[in-house]
């Protein structure tokens, strides 16, 4: 299957839709409104992953800086503007921030991967200090009476790639090239997850070197 990654058009809202739908249910899904005040603010920041002219996968994005959140316990609805990101949207930030990334359920599951490394190529792009999103800790309210959220997210599993986090989603992220950097409670509705929002970073290995002209060139999506 070939997958196509490029720039979200208002027009794709209406697919985008569904492709929200078919990975949270009609509850968890972002409205349209939500998506064109997205692409409206930050246009760059929407990418999604086509395959036979079918929108398979979304990710949505912001710009932050760094330091306005670092010491706070924020939500995802501070930080995103409730989605909407016109009132969050820094464009003089430092840091690319994930506001939602959703893959149909049937879509090859290098699909999330590869719109998480185009994220990473605008970073490069623009010099930001890396990409920072907060994910889900699907797993653990299964754990929950026997671990701390701390002491889950370090917890490890044996797969065909040796040890690796026993959670799926951390695990994912952890193989993209992030890492864990904080774990806030109340961060999203989420009974899977207890509501707790795991904070991860990614950082961009180019930031004010004298070479990151030329990977970004190399790296143009």
């Amino acid at each position: 299957m070939k997958i196509k990654i490029r720039q979200a058009k208002n027009e794709d809202i209406e697919q985008i839709v569904e492709v929200e739908r078919k990975a949270w249910g009609e509850k968890g899904a972002a409205d349209p409104q939500k998506f064109e005040s997205r692409i409206k603010t930050f246009p760059e920041g929407t990418l999604v992953a086509e395959s036979d002219n079918k929108i398979i996968g979304v990710v949505a994005t912001e710009i932050i800086n760094y330091k306005d959140w670092e010491s706070k316990n924020f939500s995802w609805y501070d930080i995103t503007d409730n989605g909407f990101i016109k009132n969050t949207h820094n464009p003089n930030g430092d840091i690319i921030y994930g506001v939602d990334l959703s893959v149909i359920p049937e879509a090859p599951s290098r699909v999330g991967t590869s719109l998480l490394e185009c994220i990473g190529k605008l970073a490069i792009q623009h010099n930001f200090r890396g990409g920072m999103l907060g994910g889900r800790m699907p797993g653990y309210h299964e754990f929950n009476n026997k671990y701390s959220p701390e002491e889950y997210v370090k917890q490890k599993t044996q797969t065909k790639n040796g040890l690796e986090p026993l959670d799926p989603e951390i695990r994912f992220y952890l193989r993209a090239g992030l890492k864990v950097i904080k774990i806030i409670p109340n961060y999203f509705k989420d009974k899977e997850s207890l509501n707790y929002g795991i904070i991860l970073f990614w950082e961009n290995p180019a930031y004010n070197k004298w070479y990151r002209w030329l990977v970004a060139k190399l790296f143009k999506v």
